[in-house]
């Protein structure tokens, strides 16, 4: 168990300087090593809750309890951007390539190169100062730090007697000196210890203290000296873990961090420091000159730093030293990037692109931090390479941006290795023959072409460019290529001839499969690899493993190469969009391989469908249960048979018939839940396009509105005056639209809103106006019954008319002439006139609000229209037609239907009736964003159902449900329903669908309940 300031358990002494925040790396720094302490070091990511106190920085409340292979993306993101919203993953905008790989290795669960920042973005006093604010305590009382505070603590003195490092991290003040706890023990020799309380460590034992060796307040650690109790020597204000208190224990060389020495400051120059030993000089200035010819390399040193610049020269490994990892050690906070230069050269040398890759990016950040920027040129074209040879092209783009310009020779040569990747075999071509056109003493742009020519398979090119390379090792391979290429690769090939040879090899048909694999994994060039393992396995389909796919695949994400990846896609097997199995064939086998019979039922375009397996079912039990969506259990047979609804998004969309033997558990079945994503995509979600006829007035073809439409086309052609009642919304302007479209009236259709107007404007409006007729009349006016003569006139809540107006078109009606306000003459019309209303008009003429000779004239014809509650039954027709006009008119495309949406909206009482219908779809489709429209789109469905306003609606609320009630008491039998009510079956369905009442929707709506 640790203990730590960041754990809660005392406080630190100082935080990580005011006005960090998250997002910054040094938070992020802190936060991930106290990740790092609690189990990231052992591949266990802690889940923490981000927490901040400036200027104590990230603080963890209490140990851990769970962890991942992998830190949390939210919060990685935190600390990477400041905020969980934005991609982890997304790369900030002033990242540099040592960051942005360390954040990309915490993503996959690996935080070493988090670890080896700690030297990169922290000064070494600032990382002496947070060893108090990041140290922590095992329970032997050992210290625990992040890596890039460890060599800053010799290892021998991290093993204290229990609570001295507690005390030594937590009791400080300000200035880093102990702070005294409790009392002091008079019995301890204290004249002999106060001289001696100040540093934190001795040396070696002095004599005055040589007496009380073995003392529990004196410890020996071997080979680091004598440290006195930390909480004896606070009364003497001692140093504790800090910056002064630290300081001297270990040397502050260039690995830890310290400044450089003269030497190293002038190598970070580009200059041959003075006094160096003898053969030093000439291979520093051929160095830093770039010569061609490098002199051998001079003997060792001893300085750490030089010896490590040796070995670019071809020098041995430099010897070990403090500060410094293991050779091989891919990351760590060693501080000198001339290690790293070196490092990187190893990895190279040893075929480990990647690795050099990385330990060129930390020399890059060391030698940026150092401030030589022409070292850093270099580190950054040596990163440029590798970033080639590993095939990651999008870093090998911004290290060339880093590195600056490249001698003419070498630019060229790599453009044209970038074209091999990106583009087509001719484009490629045509660069490496101008390469050689402008070199043609540079004997590695002809190795290129006959590379390129052996890859491709054009020998010319090969013929070509072999006597160019002599003495080259892929010559001797080229040479053999032009033959037969028999047998396998030489033992002695470098590991791009060994994987030439066998793959061609294997596309002759010569060659074996596992050589070529081995070559494969030795060889370093990704690009290499990548191109040929594509070829093999374009040639050999019989080679298309999905591992050796996923392995090019991931060469080629890396190298972001469209044309790779296009040839990898066309190599995984994929069904053809023909062959893509149907729903119905989909359910038939799921049916067929199950060990009891099922039958399902649901209705595909207006038809019913059935599909099963097993035992047939009995005798009228799917016609029962298609009616009715639901069948209590009942025993026929060896099964137990029972039907349940399938309801998907909310809808109901057919039904299962399942049968279970009788020791079967009783426990909800699964197949309901499995069945109905299949039922509804047999049932058809395709967008309603062609859906919306000429006509105004929609129906299915069914009573009330078939009489409505029945009786519309008896009188359309006639002159008859037409009254059309039905409630608001119900659709009669649409009504008077279409008597007059088949009319045959050469004019149009003009309508006037009687309750939209004054009585005098109403006047005006209906009659016309002459000039000077009233104030504001400056002209002569025709009013709508003028503007209707050869066509229809449509008086809408003609009953609001007031009686002056009543008299004016009656006569108007009778005459057939209208007089306009303010004038003398009459003006003969010949106008159809077509009436309507929602209110009960007869009871208004028999009050005297409304003229009974008016009303005489105005109803030479009726339409009745119904409302939408009576038309329940024609939803599934009605709903697709309304939503392709909704969409219309919302400026957005047409959108696929639910299976069983019409259904559940036809549960609604829609008092507007179509009007308040079609705005709801409208308000729905602009919800659903172009997706499916689902029940989800209508908050009116959770909304409670409205209250009927007329006796009408009320008496049929009641009725509606009284019905409800009788089926829930007989638990939806539909016999004994009808026995209570006196019905027979017949009726009871009729009055079911007459009241609007769905029996398979409210039945699953009681197994949902229930």
């Amino acid at each position: 168990m640790l203990r730590a300031a960041w754990l809660g358990h005392w406080k630190a002494p100082w935080g990580l300087d005011r006005g960090r925040r998250w997002g910054d790396p040094a938070w992020a720094l802190a936060a991930i090593a106290q990740a790092w302490l609690l189990g990231g070091r052992e591949g266990r990511w802690p889940r923490l809750e981000p927490q901040a106190r400036r200027p104590m920085g990230p603080v963890v409340g209490s140990l851990p309890t769970e962890f991942d292979p992998r830190p949390n993306s939210n919060w990685v993101a935190l600390l990477r951007h400041g905020s969980a919203q934005v991609p982890a993953e997304r790369r900030g905008s002033r990242e540099d390539e040592a960051l942005t790989w360390a954040w990309e290795a915490l993503l996959a669960g690996e935080g070493s190169p988090w670890m080896g920042q700690g030297s990169l973005r922290l000064e070494l006093g600032v990382r002496l100062r947070w060893i108090a604010v990041l140290g922590s305590v095992d329970e032997a009382g050992t210290l625990q730090l992040p890596p890039f505070l460890e060599d800053l603590v010799p290892e021998n003195l991290r093993a204290l007697p229990p609570g001295w490092w507690e005390t030594l991290l937590r009791s400080q003040d300000a200035e880093g000196r102990l702070l005294p706890e409790g009392t002091l023990d008079p019995g301890l020799p204290w004249p002999a210890v106060q001289p001696l309380s100040s540093p934190m460590h001795l040396p070696s034992l002095p004599e005055t203290l040589a007496p009380y060796r073995g003392a529990p307040w004196l410890h020996e650690s071997p080979g680091a000296g004598w440290v006195l109790d930390p909480s004896l020597r606070a009364w003497a204000r001692g140093w504790g873990a800090s910056p002064t208190g630290l300081a001297g224990w270990q040397p502050l060389e260039l690995a830890l961090g310290g400044p450089p020495d003269p030497i190293v400051d002038t190598l970070l120059q580009l200059k041959v420091p003075d006094a160096l030993a003898e053969g030093w000089g000439p291979s520093l200035d051929a160095d830093f000159k770039e010569a061609l010819v490098q002199p051998e390399a001079p003997p060792p040193s001893g300085h750490p730093t030089l010896d490590r610049l040796r070995m670019r020269w071809g020098g041995a490994e430099a010897a070990p030293a403090k500060g410094y990892p293991d050779w091989g050690t891919a990351v760590s906070a060693c501080a000198d990037p001339f290690h790293w230069m070196a490092q990187g050269r190893l990895f190279a040398l040893g075929l480990e692109p990647e690795a050099a890759l990385r330990a060129f990016t930390l020399a890059h950040a060391h030698f940026l931090r150092l401030g030589s920027p022409a070292w850093a040129d270099r580190a950054a074209s040596n990163a440029a390479t590798m970033a080639l040879e590993w095939a990651d092209l999008p870093a090998h783009r911004r290290w060339a941006a880093l590195r600056g310009p490249l001698p003419s020779h070498l630019q060229d040569l790599e453009a044209a290795y970038l074209s091999e990747v990106h583009d087509e075999p001719t484009e490629a071509l045509r660069r490496f023959r101008k390469l050689v056109e402008l070199h043609p003493e540079f004997i590695p742009a002809w190795e290129a072409l006959a590379s390129f020519g052996a890859d491709q398979e054009r020998w010319d090119l090969v013929r070509e460019a072999l006597p160019h390379m002599t003495h080259r090792p892929q010559a001797a391979f080229l040479a053999m290529a032009l033959g037969d290429l028999r047998g396998p690769a030489p033992a002695d090939s470098d590991p791009e001839t060994r994987l030439n040879w066998e793959a061609h090899r294997l596309m002759r048909g010569q060659g074996e499969t596992a050589l070529f694999w081995q070559a494969w994994e030795a060889c370093p060039r990704q690009l290499q690899r990548l191109e040929l393992g594509v070829r093999i396995l374009e040639r050999c389909p019989e080679l298309r493993q999905v591992g050796a796919l996923l392995n090019l695949q991931a060469i080629a994400e890396r190298a972001a190469s469209p044309r790779h990846q296009e040839r990898l896609a066309a190599l995984w097997a994929a069904p053809k969009p023909s062959q893509e199995p149907t729903p119905g064939l989909l359910l038939e086998a799921w049916l067929a391989h199950q060990p009891t019979p099922i039958w399902v039922l649901w209705e595909e375009q207006g038809r019913p469908r059935q599909l099963g397996a097993g035992d047939p079912p009995p005798t009228g039990a799917l016609s029962r249960l298609a009616r009715e969506g639901h069948l209590p259990p009942f025993r026929e047979g060896p099964w137990i048979w029972q039907g349940h609804p399938l309801s998907w998004e909310g809808a109901p969309v057919g039904a299962v018939l399942l049968a279970l033997p009788p020791e079967a558990p009783a426990e909800p079945p699964l197949a309901p839940r499995l069945l109905a994503p299949w039922v509804a995509q047999l049932r058809g979600t395709d967008p309603p396009y062609a859906l919306a006829e000429s006509t105004y007035l929609w129906t299915d073809g069914s009573e009330p509105m078939a009489s409505v439409l029945r009786e519309l086309d008896r009188v359309a052609d006639s002159d008859l005056s037409l009254l059309i009642l039905g409630p608001t919304g119900s659709g009669k302007e649409l009504a008077a639209h279409e008597v007059h479209t088949r009319s045959g009236r050469a004019g149009k259709l003009v309508a006037v809103n009687c309750s939209a107007f004054a009585e005098g404007v109403l006047e005006s409006e209906l009659f016309g106006h002459v000039k000077g007729a009233f104030t504001g009349a400056d002209r002569d006016r025709r009013g709508a019954i003028e503007d209707a003569r050869g066509g229809t006139l449509f008086l809408d809540e003609v009953a609001d008319l007031s009686p002056r107006l009543q008299s004016l078109l009656l006569r108007v009606i009778q005459e057939r002439e209208v007089r306009r306000v303010g004038s003398d003459h009459t003006v003969k019309v010949d106008v159809r006139f077509l009436a309507a209303t929602h209110r009960a008009i007869n009871e208004l003429a028999e009050g005297g609000t409304f003229r009974r000779d008016l009303l005489y004239r105005l109803q030479g014809a009726v339409l009745q229209l119904p409302s939408l509650a009576a038309r329940r039954h024609e939803f599934p027709y009605l709903v697709p037609r309304l939503v392709a006009r909704a969409a219309g008119q919302a400026k957005r495309p047409v959108p696929s239907l639910a299976p069983g949406l019409p259904e559940t909206l036809a549960r609604l009482p829609w008092p507007g009736n179509v009007r308040e219908l079609l705005h709801a779809l409208e308000r729905a489709i602009l919800r659903c964003e172009g997706a499916v429209l689902k029940p989800g789109h209508f908050p009116e469905l959770d909304s409670p159902l409205a209250q009927p306003h007329t006796w009408e609606e009320a008496t049929r609320a009641f009725q509606r449900q009284f019905l409800l009630d009788t089926l829930k008491a007989h638990d939806y039998s539909m016999a004994d329903a009808a026995q209570t009510l006196g019905l027979a079956r017949p009726a009871l369905y009729a009055i079911a669908k007459r009241l609007g009442v769905d029996l398979v929707a409210e039945r699953l709506g009681r197994r949902r309940n229930t």
